[in-house]
């Protein structure tokens, strides 16, 4: 096992946790009471089309397609380079949206909606059905785990796609179906299933590469 990767992980972890209290504490209400203006605007209608970007029923399509073209290839041509990338990418970003439904049904949180409708906010716990499935973002979690393998793969463009994951993430604040927090929570997630996906698989003959 890695074990700066390990120390890395566990520190990342205990800093996350502290901002998502603080956030849960001071901050989400305040900030999504003020999304909740913008309802109607040019930027909410931008925000709504940005956040398109992570949407759930598109990457369950690329990742079926990603898996079946990698294994159509690892057969026709063996683990390329190429092949082996491929597969990490759809294996990282499919280990993260696994952990990200699940930690959405442990904590069941009330969407913002719930706040700003019928004045709930916080924790239903073990649900994960309609407005009880905020946390973390699931946008942001599959925007942030692709970025960070693609940029695994590509290191000069792990900045950008970091970016555009964020900005993403930032979307889901401004169109009221999740709290910073609940962001926050989603990149870390996201971040770090693509890291130790690749260190994993690194471990493996014929791991991915970086170009």
């Amino acid at each position: 096992m890695d074990r700066r990767l390990l120390e890395i992980t566990g520190y990342s972890a205990i800093g996350v946790a502290v901002l998502v209290a603080i956030l849960f504490l001071f901050v989400d209400r305040h900030v999504d009471t003020a999304a909740y203006s913008l309802g109607g605007t040019f930027w909410y209608d931008v925000a709504e089309v940005v956040s398109l970007i992570g949407d759930h029923d598109w990457y369950n399509a690329w990742l079926l397609t990603g898996f079946f073209a990698g294994g159509v290839l690892a057969l026709g041509r063996g683990l390329t380079p190429g092949v082996r990338n491929l597969l990490y990418l759809c294996v990282a970003v499919s280990i993260a949206m696994l952990i990200g439904e699940t930690l959405k049904w442990f904590f069941g949180r009330y969407r913002p909606q719930a706040m700003l409708e019928q004045a709930k906010y916080g924790f239903a716990w073990f649900e994960s059905k309609g407005i009880k499935h905020s946390f973390p973002s699931g946008h942001t979690m599959r925007l942030f785990s692709a970025a960070m393998a693609l940029g695994l793969i590509w290191p000069k463009a792990r900045w950008p796609l970091l970016g555009l994951a964020a900005v993403v993430g930032i979307s889901r604040v401004m169109v009221t179906r999740h709290y910073p927090s609940d962001i926050v929570a989603g990149a870390f997630v996201g971040i770090f299933c693509a890291l130790w996906t690749w260190r994993i698989m690194q471990g493996w003959r014929g791991g991915p590469a970086t170009k």
